[in-house]
């Protein structure tokens, strides 16, 4: 079992292994100690707080590192208010973690086995997941710049088990996990049993239609990533967006897949299949239309016969006028920045004979008699409509001169 720690990289200095104290990470961690190395080992407790003995846990994992003389990092995740869901939040928040706390040069290991991936198989095809989901897990990718392994994965639960014995491992049993609350421990603890009575190599054969899935998506992405520059440009925002008309030039499967990979590419969560069928179908709106399919954390909205990716907490609100008088140089406290005067009449392409400006912001409920002029103006620069709240209005002498985008 030891090779598998092959796979870390020899220049690597820092190695974190996510440690709860139950058997499979305490087996990872044994493994690793036990084995001459360069690399410093931190071993990282995440408390999710959710059971009774979380505390017990964390003593545990404490118990267990400082002995040894290892540094062990522990992080709470904040779940208390998480109302469904609460599996897919917990995972969010620890990857999270391990992004934003690790750097080049360090490599993360979980302790995900051969039992593991027959279970999320069966979880994501009883969620309905297509290739991407039913490839399973990865046994290695990046997390920013921090290399993610999973050196376990070709072990099942039992070897895991027999290696504990064998080496007098001590592990933390939590009770929780004979809980059929969560759909995971239903799977292991009244499912799976009863496909090993009838299957008894079944996690060996969902193991190799894991596998067979990943071929299949990666073909799929080849395919997206020869269609996404034909159909992208880059909107005011800096985000990607993706051409209408062309995407309806494509065949409905691959536009499907081509959807998919550009949600996936800006890291957003994926679309589920209902409201994909439903993009579909607005693809085919009135020019004036302005459908939107709505997500938790985005949205896919359609402007200008192109679909625009916008986050959640995208379009700060701002407000007000701000006048410059005859000053050289005014700040925009919105945005956090200064702008000139004379970058002002350059960008409106407009002589300097001392005009009074004004910055002013749309609102709701506003009346202006150049809304006229306005609409036309964003049209004119392909501000989408959930954008022109925070686009500068210019007025020289107050008149509408136009707009700072």
């Amino acid at each position: 079992m030891q090779s598998c720690l092959e796979l870390i990289p020899g220049d690597i200095q820092r190695v974190f292994v996510a440690y709860s104290g139950g058997l499979d990470s305490s087996v990872l961690l044994h493994l690793l100690i036990s084995k001459s190395r360069k690399y410093q080992i931190i071993p990282w407790h995440i408390n999710h707080g959710l059971v009774e003995v979380a505390h017990d846990m964390e003593q545990f994992c404490i118990n267990q590192t400082y002995p040894r003389g290892l540094e062990l990092r522990i992080d709470q995740l904040a779940l208390a208010n998480v109302d469904s869901n609460i599996e897919a939040e917990a995972r969010r928040q620890r990857y999270k973690l391990f992004e934003q706390h690790t750097r080049a040069g360090d490599c993360i290991l979980t302790a995900h086995h051969r039992d593991d991936q027959a279970e999320t198989f069966l979880l994501n095809a009883l969620r309905g997941s297509g290739s991407a989901g039913l490839r399973g897990i990865a046994g290695q990718r990046m997390l920013g710049d921090t290399l993610l392994l999973r050196p376990l994965l070709n072990f099942s639960r039992s070897q895991l088990e027999q290696y504990a014995d064998d080496n007098e491992i001590a592990w933390f049993n939590d009770p929780s996990n004979q809980s059929s609350r969560f759909d995971r421990n239903y799977l292991r603890n009244q499912v799976i049993p009863l496909l090993k009575q009838r299957w008894p190599r079944f996690q060996d054969t969902l193991g190799i239609a894991s596998e067979l899935q990943a071929e299949s998506q990666d073909l799929l992405d080849e395919i997206a990533a020869i269609d996404f520059p034909d159909l992208r440009a880059t909107a005011s925002a800096g985000n990607d967006t993706l051409d209408v008309d062309g995407l309806l030039r494509l065949s409905p499967a691959r536009r499907k897949n081509l959807l998919r990979y550009w949600v996936a590419q800006a890291g957003l969560p994926t679309i589920p299949h209902a409201r994909l069928q439903e993009l579909m179908k607005q693809l085919h709106a009135k020019p004036d239309a302005l459908p939107e399919i709505a997500m938790p954390d985005y949205s896919i909205r359609l402007y200008d016969r192109r679909l625009f990716l916008v986050p959640a907490i995208n379009i700060p609100r701002v407000g007000g006028i701000l006048e410059f008088e005859l000053k050289p140089e005014i700040e925009l406290g919105q945005h956090d920045q200064k702008i000139r005067r004379e970058e002002i009449f350059r960008l409106l392409e407009i002589d300097d004979h001392g005009q009074k400006i004004e910055l002013r912001y749309r609102h709701e409920g506003q009346h202006s008699g150049d809304r006229h002029r306005l609409k036309r103006l964003f049209q004119k620069h392909r501000i989408p409509p959930w954008e022109r709240s925070a686009v500068a209005q210019v007025y020289l002498d107050g008149k509408l001169a136009g707009l700072l985008p």
